[in-house]
């Protein structure tokens, strides 16, 4: 029987002048997860292991570009040990055939837990987890079910992860019907047409999100269990940012989410003009902009830092 522990399969790969070795694990649920890793560049025994979780319509080029470039290089040439997953579905992680049924909770409750498990048994040093997007929100998720073990976690970073705000059509009953009707029809959503990502994101996932976030609609799981609740419960360190131009996932909606953690040792951030920055960001443009090179990804090699 596959140790849940050990990767299927492992492939090097380059990525302009960064070395990355890819590993596939599988889930509970059997599903296949890539995990690509880029050893910090000064090794000098164990460093911080960091895990990149990319959002919807995204994958592994959203933290490294082919050519190398992006906040997870960064990370590891200051030291850092990298791991960027990739969810079921998304980027190396195998479609396969059932690709249209995956689920939000698939993704919460099976792939997140793997990955960290596997990171922490490579590593045996707690992790520091790096969010945007939705894969804040599936983070903090598989925490309040208890999916995921705050034990091994040393702290985590979320960058414009909300799921209040935006998307006001989806309040219009009969719009979020015809989109469930649509996304059933083509069995998945595709962004890349739509200029909102790389990746097209599976309809069973999407018609959960919109399930969540329309008229009346409830943050749930399956078994009917608020997400929300068990918020309460996170202890871990904690630092939201928010984007003070973003319109998918504006700042209102990421403090509603800030506000319902319950650690002590949580701070929120507006990257914008007014809290000291170079300008006001945007959604991707937080972490993926010339700005952010200079301006944002020192901060964040500078909070992981301060975490303990």
């Amino acid at each position: 029987m596959q140790n849940k522990s050990n990767p299927i399969k492992s492939e090097f790969q380059k990525l302009g002048e960064i070395p990355v070795n890819v590993h596939w694990i599988q889930t509970k649920d059997n599903a296949e997860i890539a995990v690509s890793h880029i050893e910090q560049k000064n090794h000098q025994g164990k460093s911080l292991p960091i895990i990149l979780l990319h959002g919807t319509y995204s994958m592994r080029n959203f933290w490294i570009s082919p050519k190398g470039i992006g906040l997870g290089s960064y990370l590891a040439n200051n030291g850092f040990d990298i791991w960027i997953p990739e969810l079921r579905g998304h980027g190396l992680s195998p479609k396969g055939n059932n690709f249209s049924s995956i689920t939000a909770e698939q993704q919460i409750r099976f792939d997140i837990p793997a990955i960290q498990n596997f990171v922490y048994q490579q590593t045996k040093v707690p992790v520091t987890w790096i969010c945007h997007s939705f894969g804040g929100v599936y983070l903090l998720a598989s925490l309040s079910c208890k999916w995921l073990d705050q034990k091994p976690i040393r702290g985590i970073l979320t960058f414009g992860s909300q799921i209040s705000k935006g998307e006001g059509f989806l309040k219009i009953p009969p719009l979020a019907w015809l989109c469930i009707g649509i996304l059933k029809m083509l069995g998945n959503f595709p962004a890349p047409f739509f200029g909102m990502g790389p990746e097209v994101e599976a309809g069973g996932a999407m018609i959960e999100v919109i399930q969540w976030k329309k008229f009346q609609g409830k943050w749930v799981n399956s078994e009917g269990i608020s997400y929300w609740e068990g918020l309460k419960q996170i202890q871990i360190p904690v630092c939201c940012f928010a984007a003070a131009a973003d319109k998918n996932d504006p700042p209102e909606g990421c403090e509603i989410l800030y506000n319902h953690i319950g650690s002590k040792y949580k701070t929120f951030t507006i990257l914008g003009e007014k809290t000291g920055f170079s300008k006001d960001y945007d959604h991707i443009g937080m972490i993926v902009s010339k700005e952010s090179q200079t301006e944002i990804w020192p901060l964040i090699a500078k909070q992981i830092e301060t975490l303990d």
